[in-house]
């Protein structure tokens, strides 16, 4: 149920909220009047009453001070009067001496469930007997076993509509109860001859921000993002989670793309506003993604393929944005969930190749190591971009697979090259934050640096800005467990992130390899040199290598080498190369250098 302090901000959490409030009613809800008897009336005055009120079920026996004593039920009365010559015998008895004198007597506040333990526990005559209400200590009526049984029945369905129907931690529709509202508005929008727009909403980096401040703040923002939703569109329309921070909005009765629009530009604007978070202000954004009934889909599944898709579309491009669907965004979900396919069977199939790229020394020109580059050769699709099928990789867990395979390669390749005759280069892999995040992580790489037999001391590890930035302080452990084991560590695409100066001090790191956003035309553009500058002093106060990624003609590597940069890798010297090819280069490459060396004698 919602959380107490939490927004009310629709009809729908309002509703959610009057059912948590009534999660335990008391007995006043059940109470019937019904005029009791003294003690000191006859029991043939009270057998006529019962004749003469045929739905009368029960009466209460009160003293002169309106105490209950005892309950007379019609089974009661009308079992002792059956019996032969009971109407001359005891028609002038006091009813006191034939009623029930163990009633069941509660307070007007006491809760229903509570009286229908009381009721099983005493016995089950009382469920046909009713039981007596007080309030303040005197006699104000009854309830019955049925009527009881009716309350906790109903509440009973209704808690279970509740939970089938209704997200727990928002209150709002959720998957089941959205398609019953989609049909039916697909259904409405058709009579009317209106548009009916559907919205496919996602929050942008909530993973981050859930596992940085925790599932508690993740849980708040959440119901802030409800609110702020259900606040941003009318009655008619509909707000739905269905899980995670995937949220939908059905708006009806549309008269055009245009009215719309005017409402998920207001969603955008107003997700834009600071967020209060538990006593912190967070600002966060969306990717919203629509399609129309009947304009892009007549059928159910249809719509919800083609919103999913323009939201999708949205996170390709950046994010923060809205879009309407059109064909080709389908076209290129339809795409990805191929190449995804595809993607499983490539590694099995030996469709993914290493290449590697020279890391040079400065001023030396010495070869000193390599970075391996995952490579994925398609029969039909030919290359497929890292920057393609990374992502997919990532998102659907196959990073794993992939990259356990990667370091078992990369091992393998080192060990052929000094068997070639080779001298040991240092071997840089690149390291995805979900790799990272794995428990058994620095076990795997022990295992497979064993298994590869290479000397640990020339495997580097490569990993982003904002991996290590999340859970730093897990990151700095799992670093130091690396680091026991003699790998090198290295941060990659340094500059493009954000990183605390006190936790790059404590990382374990070796080297940090300068973004080469940065370094492309550096010779003309005084903002990035600046900053390989700063890289590079900074780099020295912290007692770490840099490497200049990216370096593809002389004016870029004068430049780093003129600011002291450790090491430089890029197309200048040569392009990520297979194993084979890589052993040619590394030969004529150093022969070269020999031969340069000697004219200058």
């Amino acid at each position: 149920m919602l959380e107490a302090n939490a927004k009310v901000a629709s009809p729908q959490l309002q509703a959610m909220k009057e059912l948590s409030d009534a999660e335990t009613p008391s007995v006043r809800r059940l109470l019937h009047y019904v005029a009791p008897v003294v003690t000191q009336e006859r029991c043939i005055d009270v057998l006529d009453r019962f004749v003469q009120d045929k739905e009368l079920l029960a009466v209460a026996v009160v003293d002169h001070q309106r105490t209950p004593v005892g309950i007379v039920d019609r089974g009661l009365i009308s079992e002792i009067f059956l019996r032969p010559f009971s109407r001359d015998l005891l028609h002038n008895k006091r009813v006191v001496e034939i009623m029930d004198a163990k009633p069941i007597i509660v307070d007007i506040n006491a809760g229903i469930d509570d009286v229908a333990q009381i009721i099983i526990d005493a016995g089950m005559r009382h469920m046909v007997n009713g039981f007596i209400i007080l309030e303040n200590d005197v006699y104000v009526g009854m309830a019955t076993g049925h009527a009881l049984l009716e309350d906790i029945t109903h509440r009973r369905q209704r808690d279970l509509y509740v939970l089938a129907h209704y997200d727990q931690l928002t209150g709002l529709p959720n998957r089941l109860l959205f398609n019953d509202r989609l049909e039916q508005g697909c259904r409405n929008a058709q009579r009317n001859h209106k548009m009916l727009g559907l919205v496919f909403f996602d929050l942008d980096r909530f993973k981050y921000i859930n596992d940085t401040m925790g599932h508690s703040f993740g849980d708040r923002l959440l119901l802030e993002v409800a609110a702020r939703l259900s606040a941003s569109i009318r009655r008619s329309d509909t707000v739905a989670r269905l899980g995670g921070d995937e949220f939908v909005l059905i708006l009806q009765n549309l008269e055009s793309e245009a009215d719309a629009i005017v409402v998920l530009t207001g969603i955008v604007d107003k997700l834009r506003e600071p967020m209060p978070i538990f006593e912190r202000e967070i600002q966060i954004t969306a990717s919203l993604g629509m399609a129309f009934f009947p304009d892009h889909d007549r059928t159910i599944d249809g719509l919800i393929r083609k919103a999913d898709a323009a939201m999708y579309e949205v996170k390709e491009r950046g994010r923060n944005a809205f879009l309407i669907y059109n064909a080709k965004m389908d076209h290129g979900k339809v795409e990805r969930m191929s190449l995804e396919t595809q993607l499983r069977m490539a590694l099995n199939n030996g469709e993914l190749s290493l290449s590697y790229q020279p890391q040079i020394k400065l001023p030396s020109l010495a070869v000193v190591g390599v970075e391996a580059l995952l490579r994925w050769h398609h029969p039909q699709l030919g290359a497929v971009p890292p920057s393609t099928f990374i992502p997919i990789a990532e998102e659907t867990g196959l990073i794993i697979s992939i990259g356990e395979w990667v370091l078992r390669e990369a091992c393998r390749q080192h060990s052929s090259w000094i068997e070639e005759g080779l001298p040991a280069l240092r071997m840089a892999v690149n390291i995805s934050g979900v790799q990272f995040k794995q428990r058994d992580f620095c076990t795997l790489v022990k295992r497979l640096v064993e298994e590869g037999c290479i000397d640990p001391q020339y495997l580097e590890l490569e990993l982003t800005e904002s991996v290590v930035m999340t859970q730093a302080e897990h990151a700095v452990q799992t670093l130091m467990d690396l680091r026991a084991l003699g790998v090198k560590l290295a941060i990659d695409d340094f500059g493009t992130g954000y990183s605390s100066l006190s936790y790059l001090r404590k990382f374990p790191l070796d080297r940090i390899k300068i973004d080469q956003s940065f370094i492309r035309h550096i010779k003309n553009t005084p903002a990035n040199e600046a900053i390989v500058r700063a890289i590079i002093a900074l780099g020295e106060s912290l007692g770490l290598e840099t490497v200049a990624e990216g370096v593809e003609n002389s004016d870029e590597l004068e430049c780093v080498t003129s600011h002291h940069c450790h090491e430089v890798q890029g197309y200048h010297f040569a392009k990520p190369l297979p194993g084979n090819d890589f052993s040619v280069w590394h030969r004529q490459f150093i022969s070269s250098n020999r031969c340069s060396a000697g004219s200058n004698v």
